[in-house]
């Protein structure tokens, strides 16, 4: 067969992928948890591709697939137990089996895909392949396993996931009739995006606290800043999408990114630091090498100072053995080290690690995965050739027609020297959009996504509009406000839980909504109404009625400013957008523990309510008042899975008693 043929049969819907092995099946087994269900995992032979099929009993079953796809690059099939029971609970009420894979690699820490270690060399088989393959297998076994195949399939995936059902939707048409992209990735504006990202946090590393503050408080984030490059960095980072609202989640997790840039772009770097037109012309970079005299724990008196770059809330789930950093000997250690990067482990097995914070003689390293750190006596050299490269890219990467990149344009043109025009292979991710699918999609975006601000689903969805003829009834986009890109809970420290809200039955409850779309002709709630402001912020109607989507709206009146030990009262307006639901649920928290102990009574769910409540602060200083409410489509209190969240916010100033 010629290229053209392959590539043919792998975007067909129902024939078989000859990049894949006959199938084979090594667990099928009865499992009680998380609810009761039959579990199958499997793979192809000749591929590291992997899948697992949860099925309901046969009387259950109507006839419909599920297909979820993990975030990030893929390379697990396994799922975290209570999103797993979340999302089984919700497709076996459809009738519908779940299916999953690991889209095509395994994952492991020597293999942590970002930036290319461990991922397929073809990248068609992460973009949509080994998932068509997977599903082309469930349908047909479905029918042994269940008794018929199904007549409807769905995908719904979070992230990289949420590019990856656009991408299988787009590439492989008539396989799936849904999809559920969840705070999608858009290629057509990730790398600029992150790249100017990136280049905001390094220069912003000490400042996040005091920016989320003054935002907190209403007054302008410019004015806690010291240098111009801070405000420049500010500024970019906003006209690229940063969402206003969202700056306590500024961290230093993106200089991991640069990795990815031999992948994406294999030239640049060189170029960056040869050419004429780039920052780096004329330039060394930075390199040093030093041994490691010693490691830093959280527990350590350094670590404070090199967990810095972390989200506040995080810093307190660290374990105290956690190595968050390293002593080292034989090297200046200076603030120019940040965002280098340099290797561990033993050779062969080498993982990259960057740092992220200098204190004294230590460097900071931390993050959240589990990846091998260096060890006493290892001698290390830190590099800066792909940071300070990355750290610039969106210069060089801009289309004039997009707004988020106007700003690095002059009268239509670029204003540096540009990249060769190929942008599939930016396309690491998933496959580059097209705007144009069959069947139905309704996209879930969050207003505070850092990493993949609204922007991006925005940018989608007028690229299908402008597109589709029939855009409006192929397409929704609903935009969560006060969400992040992943849900909150008191697992990820007391104020993300303060901040943020859970989105996980937002995307389920449109899942059920994109069933009745597909087969029923049953049109969901309308889009999420919003503007974008001149810094390409997402801006939401004010009410419930003007907003639409599906999510309640919050907002609470009280007094701004009290006495320690006085009793005031505070009142909070609920309203449900037209077709979204009834409010079931309300919990204040009163004390900044995140808990939401002090439930509100709901004495019969509605579309508007008014909750009021009274309390009595003990200490002086600046308290948070929330309010985090729920709502469902039918008003059952009693369903734990497809509720919407909202909350709302307010700032107490408390004075002694005197």
């Amino acid at each position: 067969m010629t290229d053209q043929d392959l590539t043919a049969v792998a975007d067909a819907p129902h024939q078989d992928d000859p990049a894949f092995g006959p199938a084979f099946i090594d667990v099928d087994e009865w499992r009680e948890s998380p609810i009761p269900h039959r579990y199958l995992h499997g793979g192809f032979e000749g591929t590291e591709t992997r899948f697992v099929m949860y099925l309901p009993g046969r009387d259950a079953y109507q006839g419909r697939m599920v297909q979820e796809l993990a975030g990030g690059v893929g390379g697990s099939e396994v799922h975290p137990p209570e999103y797993l029971e979340k999302l089984l609970r919700s497709a076996f009420r459809l009738g519908a089996f779940v299916v999953a894979s690991n889209q095509g690699w395994i994952l492991s820490p020597e293999r942590p895909g970002v930036g290319g270690p461990g991922l397929p060399e073809d990248l068609t088989i992460l973009s949509h392949r080994a998932s068509a393959q997977t599903a082309r297998y469930a349908k047909t076994a479905a029918v042994e396993l269940l008794g018929a195949r199904p007549h409807h399939a769905y995908l719904i995936g979070g992230s990289g996931g949420g590019a990856r059902s656009v991408s299988g939707m787009e590439q492989v048409p008539g396989l799936w009739d849904g999809a559920v992209p969840i705070v999608m990735v858009n290629q057509h504006l990730a790398w600029h995006y992150w790249s100017v990202w990136i280049r905001a946090e390094v220069a912003l590393r000490h400042k996040k606290d005091a920016i989320a503050a003054a935002v907190d408080a209403g007054a302008d984030p410019f004015t806690v800043l010291d240098t111009d490059e801070q405000r420049q960095c500010l500024s970019d980072l906003y006209r690229a999408g940063y969402p206003k609202g969202a700056e306590y989640l500024l961290s230093m997790a993106a200089p991991e990114w640069a990795n990815w840039i031999p992948l994406i772009d294999p030239e640049y770097a060189e170029d960056f630091w040869t050419l004429p037109g780039y920052a780096g012309e004329g330039k060394e970079p930075l390199r040093a090498t030093a041994t490691v005299a010693g490691l830093v724990r959280a527990s350590d008196p350094e670590a404070p100072a090199l967990m810095e770059p972390l989200i506040e809330g995080l810093r307190e789930l660290l374990a105290p053995e956690h190595v968050v950093g390293a002593r080292l000997g034989g090297a200046e250690v200076t603030s120019d080290l940040i965002g280098c990067r340099f290797t561990v482990g033993e050779p062969g097995r080498e993982v990259l690690r960057v740092c992220t914070a200098v204190t004294g003689d230590c460097i900071g390293f931390v993050d959240f995965q589990e990846r091998p750190a260096p060890q006493v006596g290892d001698e290390i050299t830190l590099d800066d050739t792909f940071e300070q490269a990355w750290s610039h890219y969106h210069r060089h990467i801009v289309d004039p027609e997009r707004p988020t990149m106007r700003h690095w344009a002059n009268d239509g043109r670029p204003i540096w020297p540009q990249r060769p025009a190929d942008a599939e292979r930016r396309a690491v991710l998933c496959a580059l959009p097209t705007g144009r699918f069959e069947g139905k999609m309704i996209a879930v975006q969050s207003a505070l996504d850092h990493l993949c601000p609204p922007i991006f689903a925005h940018d989608y969805v007028e690229s299908v509009r402008a597109r589709c003829g029939d855009g409006d009834d192929r397409i929704r986009l609903w935009i969560l406000d006060n969400a992040m890109h992943g849900d909150a809970s008191p697992g990820l420290g007391t104020e993300i839980n303060l901040r943020f809200i859970r989105f996980l039955g937002a995307a389920l409850q449109a899942l059920d909504d994109l069933v009745a779309w597909v087969e029923d002709d049953v049109k969901p709630p309308a889009d999420t109404s919003y503007e974008l402001d001149a810094w390409n912020r997402t801006l939401l109607a004010p009410t419930a009625g003007q907003r639409g989507g599906i999510q309640p709206l919050v907002s609470i009146e009280g007094p701004v400013e009290a006495r320690a030990g006085e009793a005031v009262r505070f009142t909070a307006d609920v309203e449900v957008p037209p077709d979204a639901g009834s409010v079931v649920e309300a919990a204040w928290d009163l004390d900044g523990t995140g808990r939401f102990e002090q439930k509100a009574q709901i004495k019969e769910p509605a579309s508007n309510l008014t909750i009021d409540v009274e309390h009595s602060f003990t200490e002086a200083g600046t308290h948070v008042v929330v309010l985090r409410v729920a709502s469902h489509r039918q008003g059952d209190t009693s369903d734990p899975v497809r509720v919407v969240e909202n909350l709302a916010r307010l700032q107490v100033r408390v004075t002694d008693e005197s």
